[in-house]
């Protein structure tokens, strides 16, 4: 499996499309985020277009994205399941997150 696959849409939103489901995809979207705030954002979007999960990892760099470095992230994300999941962790109003 290849894992995920990254698209920067304008300024400041990445489409992340693949299964979320190693440590090295959350490498890839960690560095990915990164670049797109050292470029000057601190407000950004985020769709998940095809996981049904996120690895623990990734969550807990989306808090110190929003609790340390105070970036405003909107995680917007497709699957039932997933949204399911981070309502039940109490994560839907900290990452402002909406089913598409």
């Amino acid at each position: 499996m290849e894992g995920v696959s990254l698209e920067k849409i304008g300024g400041n939103g990445i489409n992340i499309y693949g299964n979320i489901s190693s440590i090295d995809d959350y490498a890839k979207i960690r560095d990915f985020i990164k670049d797109v705030i050292d470029s000057g954002n601190n407000i950004i979007t985020i769709k998940i277009l095809d996981s049904k999960t996120v690895t623990s990892s990734l969550l807990g760099y989306f808090m110190k994205l929003v609790n340390h470095d105070k970036i405003k992230i909107t995680l917007e994300v497709v699957s039932q399941e997933l949204y399911n999941s981070l309502s039940a962790m109490h994560l839907v109003d900290i990452f402002n997150i909406k089913k598409i």
